[in-house]
């Protein structure tokens, strides 16, 4: 079985559990406020064309769709979708979802108005080809909305003894230019452990520009007290992750 779908399916309830995901609003990564507050989406109009890669539990489609999108999601793990399918059928809303790994799906190009990712492309060998190809589906005008690792979140935290005898923590990265890989090992340690990839912020800018899209908006917004996304782990981590960007969004535009 494919490393990320083993794993993916394999914690899907334990995530669905602990993980605290507002569905009345986009949500852009762990600790950080919602579309109602960052601001980022274009205009939205009922019957544009929408395109979620890696959505989880389809929070982010299901809240397209009540804006009247008309919505395709997929993701690896059937786990995840299963939530996703049940979250649209008890809402009401029609959502396609697809069980595909993003590096296996395609379309003809010119399809969709708009294409979003949240905290997918990290766990890609190669997200910057994946960008390329986004960029042949969009429709002219149309916006990929993108939301990853942050290069300087993956370190390691480290603690500072200051001279007033107080301790500061901080993150320590051995190189911004090649970022630790974040290993996540399979439950029970059966089977391939998997990887969040970072890039530098530069990386991710030239991918957006080489693939023919004009970068509108680039923000590493701060970790917000009143989180779209969340769980009792990331919140006890609220003041270390107050000090660093933890997620990188890029806003394109074909």
């Amino acid at each position: 079985m494919n490393p990320q779908r083993q794993y993916w399916d394999a914690i899907s309830g334990t995530y669905r559990a602990i993980t605290r995901i507002d569905a009345g609003d986009f949500h852009y990564g762990p600790l950080l406020a919602g579309e109602s507050k960052l601001r980022l989406l274009p205009p939205l109009r009922p019957g544009m064309e929408a395109l979620e890669l890696g959505c989880g539990e389809g929070q982010n489609s299901l809240w397209l769709a009540r804006q009247g999108l008309l919505c395709t999601a997929i993701d690896i793990s059937e786990g995840q979708l299963a939530y996703a399918r049940a979250d649209a059928a008890k809402a009401g809303l029609d959502v396609i979802f697809q069980r595909c790994a993003i590096e296996d799906f395609d379309t003809p190009e010119a399809t969709f108005d708009l294409i979003t990712s949240s905290h997918a492309f990290e766990f890609l060998d190669d997200p910057f080809a994946q960008v390329a190809r986004v960029a042949r589906w969009l429709c002219p005008g149309g916006w990929f909305v993108l939301s990853t690792v942050h290069p300087v979140y993956n370190g390691e935290w480290v603690s500072v003894d200051e001279d007033d005898g107080s301790e500061t923590w901080g993150r320590f990265l051995p190189s911004y230019f090649h970022p630790v890989d974040d290993v996540r090992e399979q439950p029970e340690g059966k089977g391939a452990p998997i990887a969040s990839r970072a890039w530098p912020v530069s990386a991710w800018f030239n991918a957006f520009r080489a693939a023919g899209l004009t970068v509108e908006r680039l923000e590493e917004p701060p970790a917000d007290p009143d989180p779209a996304y969340a769980s009792d782990d990331w919140l006890e981590a609220f003041d270390e992750c107050a000090a660093i960007p933890t997620t990188l969004i890029l806003v394109g535009r074909k």
